[in-house]
């Protein structure tokens, strides 16, 4: 995990590049309220411990990457937010969505050319970072067209939409470091994805409206309507706001998520991805004491 001081120095640079760029005034101050919100950088730590493995040692060149890393996912993560109709309590939910997307594809643009110039002879960059964005995208729109509806399908999904994206943090780190693309470093940092993407979906289950989890055809959602046992009808039941306000209130979640085999599910495609994001790391050609850290950052073993 990076400290304090770098995620500050990594938000720092973030406000610094919009205000350097971006000249309409009232577009620059929303831009400013949007990037204010953030206080974690989990694509600008992968692409920052990747150039760090890979012997970078020039602090201010990877830190303007992680901020423009972080700058390119937000303009993603508004656009996601509009799309789905989530998160109202962010900033760009709360204004006239014609704003906040042309604002989103503003950040965009200007996150994306700002990433292209971390090179000279950068055709390679280029090439790749538009090959993960747009493959990003159609998981987005597969996504939003419910297109996905076995477990194989969600896991590509889950590929296309998370994966790409902690591929395009890690390669680019790799990249600012050794000038080239790194094709082990984006197989395994695609697996990385899923597995966080896996995590998140399942402890969204205690937390999301139950329209959300049935809105979304997710890889739980899938298991589930597959129909194993009682418990997992149940959970459907429970998940589609069936129940009136005592049985949901009474409803046991965790022991029925158990008894569904939903937990163990999750947990054991979880462990396969990261078994193979493992297998991936053990290929590179780094020292073992690298690969052990890069190993232990990705899998939270450590961390603060």
């Amino acid at each position: 995990m990076l400290n304090y001081l770098e995620n500050t120095k990594i938000k720092q640079n973030m406000s610094d590049f919009i205000q350097h760029a971006v000249r309409q005034k009232d577009l620059q101050q929303l831009l400013l309220e949007f990037t204010d919100i953030k206080n974690e950088f989990p694509f600008g730590q992968l692409a920052y411990k990747h150039y760090e493995a890979f012997g970078g040692q020039d602090k201010q060149a990877i830190t303007q990457l992680a901020a423009g890393i972080e700058l390119l996912i937000l303009s993603a993560d508004i656009l996601d937010d509009i799309e789905d109709q989530d998160k109202d309590s962010y900033p760009w939910m709360n204004v006239d969505q014609g704003v906040a997307i042309n604002a989103s594809t503003y950040l965009y643009t200007l996150s994306t050319q700002f990433i292209i110039s971390i090179g000279e002879n950068n055709s390679q960059l280029i090439e790749k970072l538009f090959q993960l964005i747009k493959w990003s995208m159609e998981g987005q729109h597969e996504d939003l067209r419910h297109m996905h509806e076995t477990e194989e399908e969600c896991v590509e999904l889950l590929r296309k939409k998370s994966g790409s994206l902690t591929a395009f943090a890690s390669v680019l780190g790799v990249y600012l470091a050794t000038g080239k693309i790194n094709s082990t470093v984006e197989s395994y940092s695609i697996c990385y994805g899923v597995a966080e993407q896996i995590s998140n979906d399942f402890f969204a289950l205690f937390s999301k409206t139950n329209g959300d989890f049935l809105k979304k055809q997710t890889l739980a959602f899938s298991y589930l309507q597959r129909g194993f046992n009682d418990a997992s009808q149940e959970l459907l039941t429970f998940f589609s706001s069936r129940l009136d306000e005592s049985e949901q209130k009474s409803f046991q979640l965790k022991q029925k998520l158990l008894e569904a085999g939903l937990t163990q599910y999750m947990v054991s495609m979880r462990e396969i991805m990261l078994l193979k994001m493992r297998q991936g790391i053990d290929q590179l050609d780094l020292p073992k004491t690298k690969r052990e850290q890069l190993y232990a950052f990705m899998t939270k073993e450590g961390n603060d």
